[in-house]
């Protein structure tokens, strides 16, 4: 599934590069999102059934932390090769030729991913599922979507916001953008080892998610690239760090079974509520100009500060029982084996 997944994204990658037409640009971006959706719930359900339940919000943390330090050198490596490349071609670094070799350069490296993924072995799955698995559901998804609608105001324009409010150019972006990833990396390992083990799952999410607010804002509203530059810093290791260890224990609650389906069912209610709220920020920004980013962070704001809420009503006090499936379908299995 992770390699069909990443085959989908290469198709999409290869109309991003080839197309010209509007519609036929969106169909490619949506096989992007459709191929990373498939092959990042193979890959996670994979790494949660691959570990044991009390380190896997460290075990999640580290993946993230690889994921961001990856997009760090992605970032500062794209600001970097914006101007030879352009210079190359005989363009500027604007044009829509230099950004398409860029993400064909990308498009490469990701495909070479594929490679190490052929020599993983498949972690055997127990057939056990969790009781009320349709309910519980139901508690996640409306969580997913307050999220996404909060991300999607802001996140993905983050690059234009640095352009649009500060003038930067590719380069300064590219450095802007790593550093943040930087610091999501660092919060990513620290928040299952120093907050998670103390003050628990959900009462460590929700307590750095609402933490993270207060620099989401600061940075819209500072007038120094610097200064906002931290602040977003600041809030991506908050963030990160809560998004390791939900993950862990949202994939915790199911079976190992149900996690492909369940994660993949989460990430689609995510997106969804990016979508919409990606449109509407961009119509916001493109009525305000670039005064619109402070619109786009207020509702992240809001839309993050509801979802924190939802965590903490519709699971504070619950453990994880995905684990506890297995375990009893194990001892169901041998009755009569010795505790």
């Amino acid at each position: 599934m992770i390699i069909s997944g990443g085959a989908v994204v290469g198709v999409g990658i290869a109309g991003i590069l080839t197309m010209n037409a509007f519609p036929l640009l969106v169909i490619s971006a949506a096989l992007v999102g459709l191929g990373g959706i498939v092959a990042s719930s193979s890959g996670i359900a994979l790494l949660a059934d691959a570990t044991e339940a009390r380190s896997r919000s460290q075990r999640f943390g580290q993946q993230i932390a690889l994921g961001t330090m990856a997009a760090f050198a992605a970032s500062v490596l794209a600001g970097l090769l914006a101007a030879p490349v352009a210079a190359a071609f005989g363009a500027r670094e604007s044009d829509p030729l230099t950004l398409r070799a860029l993400v064909a350069l990308g498009g490469i490296v990701g495909a070479a991913s594929a490679i190490p993924i052929l020599f993983i072995r498949d972690v055997p799955v127990p057939a056990a599922t969790t009781a009320q698995v349709s309910r519980l559901l139901a508690r996640f998804v409306p969580i997913e979507v307050v999220f996404g609608l909060g991300a999607g105001s802001f996140i993905p324009f983050t690059n234009l916001f640095f352009a649009d409010r500060f003038g930067l150019g590719f380069g300064p972006i590219g450095l802007a953008l790593g550093s943040i990833a930087v610091a999501g990396s660092l919060g990513a390992l620290a928040h299952g080892r120093f907050v998670a083990s103390r003050l628990g799952p959900v009462r460590g999410v929700v307590s750095v998610e609402l933490a993270s607010l207060h620099f989401a804002l600061a940075a819209v509203l500072s007038g120094s690239v610097v200064f906002a530059v931290l602040f977003l810093a600041a809030r991506a290791a908050l963030m990160y760090g809560a998004q390791a260890t939900w993950s862990a224990y949202t994939l915790s609650s199911f079976a190992p079974v149900e996690r492909a389906a369940v994660n993949a069912t989460l990430a689609l209610a995510w997106s969804i509520g990016a979508a919409i709220s990606s449109s509407v920020s961009g119509a916001i920004r493109g009525a305000m100009g670039p005064e619109g980013f402070t619109v786009n962070a207020v509702v992240l704001v809001a839309c993050y500060a509801l979802g924190a809420s939802l965590v903490f009503v519709l699971f504070r006090g619950r453990e994880p029982q995905g684990d506890a499936a297995v375990a009893d379908e194990a001892r169901a299995a041998r009755p009569f084996a010795p505790e």
